[in-house]
């Protein structure tokens, strides 16, 4: 299959939207189709290093499209700090251009898809319909909400924040860009349930459920550690931020504790929630019991999935759950909610679900509760659910993800496409 894939963020070596970009456009032509890929410039310098070292596969070539002014702009927006914004007007800006960029370039290409792959959020998503090709969209995410019920204990900041992206996420119903973008598509690939029914026309058919996470696992499978009798070791890594509901977490340990469960628990991450999640952990007697880490390189992580037997993880709105992943091919189990990211990702056999919607702050506390001292009193269940996170991982590594992937796109659009059959070096253009 000939591939027009559209990335804005696309880079080696990196994580996030970067590595998403990256790895679908690798394995792709691993795979044996042909991929051109359109990038705008943040990572040109290290994607024409590895051009250059002839590291990548035949049928892989890059162009670089920026305009000069639009990347001032981001530098700009970038150095004093607007992150957030400058990215997404900057991405918003760019897949506007695109297309007129694009067209005098075509001529004389054929391809059998255009792909738009990253940004990967719901929000004015791309105009590649306009190309003439067939459009395919996504993984998007970004559409989960926290249940109103399980507001009430955040700050009103927080409280506020949700409430502003709730109405972004009912204006993108009616936002033109994704509305045209999701009519053109020939299908439209979403991380969750609440992303797909975030989107124009999303219980149509053409709309499917998929994470977009793949891995490059460690070669070593480790089976977690039994614990003794009625103890468990628990971490968190993650940003400190409301929405991740450890404040909810939290409170689960203290009742657990209260049942006679002997929990220890690692904090992994920083964020402006820290304080309160201290002050919290003092109220309730368990600031004993946990171990404040701070940031660490992801390149020390392997230390502590080793010693730890479960990953807490009970964020209330999660677009993929990236953490989840690398604590299974770790072999930690997963306590986690099963409204957004984590519960695409798991499986009842590797993790244990916490009902979200519905449900009220103290039902949810006394349910992880009731999850840690199942994980706790039993240990041939742990060592059980140990092996099959381990299996769980095994299944998202990139070379199947993107493999699995592409051959979807194939029975969607009706027909089994031709590979890419004059195979040509990679290459980069500007």
């Amino acid at each position: 299959m000939r591939i027009l894939l559209s990335a804005f963020s696309c880079g080696p070596g990196q994580g996030s939207e970067p590595g998403i970009g990256w790895n679908y456009a690798l394995e792709a032509a691993r795979a044996g189709h042909e991929v051109w890929v359109v990038t705008q410039t943040e990572f040109q310098r290290e994607i024409e290093a590895e051009v250059a070292g002839a590291r990548l596969p035949a049928g892989l070539s890059f162009h670089f499209f920026m305009p000069r002014w639009l990347a001032l702009l981001r530098d700009l927006g970038l150095r004093l700090g607007l992150a957030g914004p400058t990215w997404q007007l900057t991405h918003l800006i760019w897949q506007c251009l695109l297309p007129a960029h694009l067209l005098p370039l075509l001529e004389g290409r054929s391809f059998d898809v255009v792909h738009h792959i990253t940004f990967g959020g719901i929000r004015h998503v791309t105009r590649l319909g306009r190309l003439g090709i067939p459009l395919v969209i996504g993984p998007l995410g970004g559409g989960d909400s926290v249940p109103m019920p399980l507001r009430r204990s955040f700050p009103f900041a927080g409280r506020l924040a949700e409430r502003l992206r709730d109405w972004h996420n009912l204006l993108t119903l009616v936002d033109p860009i994704t509305r045209r973008a999701v009519d053109d598509a020939v299908v439209v690939y979403a991380k969750t349930p609440g992303s797909k029914r975030a989107l124009p026309g999303g219980n149509d058919a053409k709309v499917v459920v998929r994470t977009e996470l793949g891995a490059r696992l460690h070669r070593e499978r480790v089976v977690g550690q039994t614990p003794r009798p009625g103890s468990i070791d628990l971490m968190f890594a993650g940003k400190y931020l409301c929405f991740k509901g450890m404040h909810l977490g939290l409170r689960g340990i203290a009742e657990a504790v209260s049942r006679g469960v002997d929990v220890r628990l690692t904090m992994v991450g920083s964020g402006p929630e820290e304080e309160r999640l201290r002050k919290l952990a003092d109220e309730l007697r368990i600031a004993d019991r946990i171990t404040w880490h701070g940031r660490v390189p992801h390149h020390d992580m392997a230390d502590l999935y080793r010693r730890h037997h479960a990953l807490l993880f009970p964020s209330l709105r999660e677009g993929s759950g990236n953490v989840v992943l690398e604590a299974f091919s770790y072999g930690l189990p997963v306590i986690a909610f099963d409204n957004s990211g984590p519960a695409v990702v798991g499986r009842p056999d590797c993790a244990l679900f916490i009902a979200a919607e519905g449900r009220s702050e103290a039902q949810c506390v006394s349910d992880i509760a009731s999850a840690i001292e199942r994980l706790s009193a039993d240990a041939g269940l742990l060592s059980r659910m140990s092996a099959a996170s381990v299996a769980r991982s095994r299944e998202f590594e990139w070379p199947h993800v993107v493999t699995e992937f592409y051959g979807d796109v194939e029975r969607r659009l009706g027909r089994r496409m031709p590979g890419a059959n004059v195979p040509r070096r990679a290459e980069a253009t500007g």
